[in-house]
């Protein structure tokens, strides 16, 4: 975890009370917030490519929210990621199924994960992804402030125009493709914590009073 990276995260994230889209509510209340006691572990090797302990907690409640069953996984770091979420998928007995980059998802993917170092790696995986998708596809990003470059990728993903909504949950980057959703992007702490939500609650009051 790069320290000033995710100081600057926490600084302009929100948690739940602070989102006003029903959609995104929803997800934060019920699939962030929800109780779970299985601690997913990732791996070195998906770590590595992307995908901490962290960032794998989070892909399995939005896997859990969503009912996410069809998957497809693209970049050189495909198998990797494509075993910690089989072998996490087997330790809650979640049913899952991997399709192959090179034959169509039958009604597009309910999840696709991107793995990728940079702009140039992600940006032609995310054009590959929209032959699968639907409107309530979601596409997921690990690492995206890993590095420099991850996060000037991501920058450039919200920015594609078929995105019409994305969430940094500083682990991962979620983006959704919903025609009938107007263009938002949301920065959220996937995680309740009283002390972070006081500390956070206090600066923005000592801002709004100054």
């Amino acid at each position: 975890m790069r320290t000033e990276a995710y100081i600057k995260f926490l600084l302009n994230s929100v948690n739940a009370h602070g989102v006003h889209s029903p959609f995104i509510y929803s997800l934060i209340a019920n699939g962030f917030y929800k109780k779970q006691y299985v601690v997913f572990k990732s791996s070195p090797d998906a770590v590595k490519a992307g995908l901490s302990r962290q960032g794998l907690n989070i892909l399995f409640r939005t896997i859990s929210y969503f009912k996410s069953y069809k998957f497809l996984i693209l970049g050189e770091d495909a198998p990797v990621i494509t075993e910690a979420i089989r072998a996490s998928a087997e330790e809650i007995n979640s049913k899952v199924w991997f399709y192959s980059n090179y034959v169509p998802v039958p009604g597009g993917a309910d999840l696709i994960y991107l793995t990728g170092k940079n702009e140039a790696q992600l940006m032609p995986l995310l054009e590959r992804a929209i032959t699968d998708i639907n409107n309530n596809t979601v596409a997921i990003i690990g690492g995206i402030h890993e590095t420099d470059e991850m996060e000037a990728a991501w920058q450039a993903i919200k920015k594609d125009p078929r995105v019409t909504v994305s969430i940094d949950t500083y682990h991962l980057g979620l983006v959704f493709f919903r025609r009938e959703q107007a263009n938002q992007h949301f920065i959220i702490r996937p995680y309740r914590s009283f002390l972070t939500d006081a500390v956070l609650g206090i600066r923005n009051l000592w801002g709004l009073l100054g």
